[in-house]
């Protein structure tokens, strides 16, 4: 996922991020912080809970990519 976080919520993301264990792959620094994230489907639902009670203030949040991984 890619998520767009203003500047002065960028260390409780990646708090939030740290305690959740939420991988930040890529930050990049423009008008806003993007980050990509890799996160389990039980992570992004919470993740999405968070940011629709307001806990988390995202700017913006797109779907990139998918995976299923397959344990045996």
């Amino acid at each position: 996922m890619k998520v767009e976080i203003l500047y002065q919520d960028f260390e409780s993301f990646k708090h939030y991020c740290n305690l959740n264990q939420i991988n930040i792959t890529k930050t990049e620094f423009n008008e806003f912080i993007c980050c990509n994230i890799e996160l389990t489907f039980n992570e992004k639902d919470k993740l999405l809970y968070e940011i629709d009670k307001k806990q988390l203030n995202i700017q913006n949040i797109e779907l990139l990519q998918e995976k299923n991984i397959k344990i045996i």
